[in-house]
């Protein structure tokens, strides 16, 4: 009887781990938009171009363009959350996954940045999801419901809204909304106040469909979009910005390097 009971546990054990396997769901993302040189990996290692409204599927790896204009920017479908490349760089969509625990929704998204930067954001993130952007050096793990953030190849991590936490060597290190964590440092700073516009409104643009019209000029005054406005298409929204950005910090330092080259938004 003990055998026939333990048999049972076992089975019941089994069963219980292969429904919840069966009920994790890899889910692709789509390519929202693209200008200038977007690339995909192939299956036999070579770059092809790319458009957007493709599909990017886990394990897919994506790279932009070293010339001014190259971006990409993509919707997972797993969690409300929107990621935007920036220039030269190249990133890999490791894990887009959900399943239903006690009722709930739980996320697990992971992004590894071998290059550049990224900027996006997260909406609807619950305590049980997981969402990571792994770099070289550090792993960027955002905390919170709704966060906004820039995260670079380098390290560097930059808060806009809600928070997160990088696993550094010597431990978790918080940042908040209106912190940075420049490149090299365990320590956060304050945000340039123009650096946090510009991210914001990057992922604005990102976020505004693309109709092929105008209803209305746009105005970048600021470091804003003007609200309720149809951004025709993804390149006016970012010409118009960078050009603003540039003008506005030409010859300033950069608080992130340290540089002296004109501080752009990404």
């Amino acid at each position: 009887m003990k055998k026939i009971v333990k048999n049972f546990v076992v089975s019941a054990t089994l069963m219980a781990a292969l429904l919840v396997a069966v009920a994790v769901q890899a889910k692709d993302a789509t390519l929202t938009g693209t200008t200038g040189v977007v690339e995909s990996l192939g299956k036999g290692g070579a770059w092809q171009k790319i458009s957007a409204n493709k599909p990017v599927k886990v394990g897919s790896t994506l790279r932009t363009g070293s010339t001014v204009g190259s971006l990409a920017s993509f919707r997972l479908s797993n969690i409300d959350s929107l990621v935007v490349l920036n220039e030269n760089t190249t990133l890999t969509l490791d894990a887009a996954d959900s399943k239903k625990v006690s009722g709930q929704d739980v996320t697990d998204t992971a992004l590894r940045l071998a290059t550049g930067r990224v900027t996006g954001n997260v909406n609807g993130l619950n305590g049980a999801s997981k969402y990571v952007i792994k770099t070289p050096s550090r792993d960027v793990i955002v905390k919170g419901s709704n966060a906004e953030f820039s995260v670079g190849a380098d390290g560097s991590v930059i808060v806009t809204k809600g928070a997160v936490d990088v696993q550094t060597a010597k431990g978790l290190i918080p940042v908040a909304a209106g912190q940075t964590l420049p490149v090299g440092s365990d320590a956060v700073a304050p945000t340039d106040p123009n650096l946090q516009a510009g991210i914001t409104t990057q992922v604005a643009s990102a976020n505004r469909p693309n109709t092929g019209k105008a209803k209305k000029e746009i105005s970048v005054e600021d470091g804003e979009i003007e609200r309720g406005l149809i951004n025709p298409n993804f390149d006016d929204v970012y010409d118009k910005f960078v050009d603003k950005v540039e003008k506005d910090h030409r010859g300033k330092t950069d608080p992130l390097t340290g540089g002296n080259k004109p501080v752009t938004p990404w």
